[in-house]
């Protein structure tokens, strides 16, 4: 496996893992805990245009 296909996993991996990040925030608003909406929304930014994706709306 090349680099090119490592980083590619490891992009894959992060962003399974937010996904769960921004679920699990969506319950603490629920329970009146703050959510960092923003912030998630920039690091998936981010990550699209590092994979040279179109930024998740």
């Amino acid at each position: 496996m090349n680099n090119t296909e490592v980083i590619a996993k490891l992009c894959h991996i992060i962003d399974l893992q937010n996904v769960i990040i921004q679920a699990q925030a969506m319950e603490l608003n629920q329970l009146g805990a703050v959510v960092r909406a923003e912030e998630i929304t920039a690091a998936r930014a981010a990550y699209a245009e590092t994979m040279g994706e179109e930024a998740p709306t």
